[in-house]
């Protein structure tokens, strides 16, 4: 009973992880960050479309196969709630890397980066 519940809250999880992994969602986060950071004016970059699709697949992909796995494990009736944590722990990395990855497409977020591990 609890698995079931945890994959019915991973459909709305993915869809808002998707949804933060698109073109224009991954640009407002950008936008965000060069406001906050002062890094200047924010320019979308090229990459960012393939970015956000790459997002936008991965996380329907990792839904789907923890999904599998857990009807697997529950058709030889064993546990298989932790199928849907482990889910739902991947799809958060999977945003942070799609993210950062976005983010790195700027040179002014790179240089921002290196001068902030390189101070004293």
């Amino acid at each position: 009973m609890i698995g079931i519940m945890l994959f019915v809250v991973g459909v709305a999880a993915t869809v808002v992880h998707m949804a933060s992994v698109t073109e224009s969602g991954l640009a407002e986060q950008g936008v965000l960050a060069f406001q906050t950071y002062g890094l200047g004016d924010y320019v979308r970059p090229e990459s960012l479309a393939g970015i956000g699709v790459i997002g936008l697949v991965l996380h329907p992909l990792n839904y789907a196969v923890w999904l599998y796995i857990a009807l697997l494990r529950w058709r030889k009736r064993k546990f298989a709630a932790w199928c849907a944590v482990v889910g739902a722990v991947t799809a958060v990395i999977i945003s942070v890397v799609i993210m950062t990855a976005a983010l790195a497409a700027h040179p002014e977020v790179v240089e921002w980066a290196q001068r902030g591990i390189s101070a004293p």
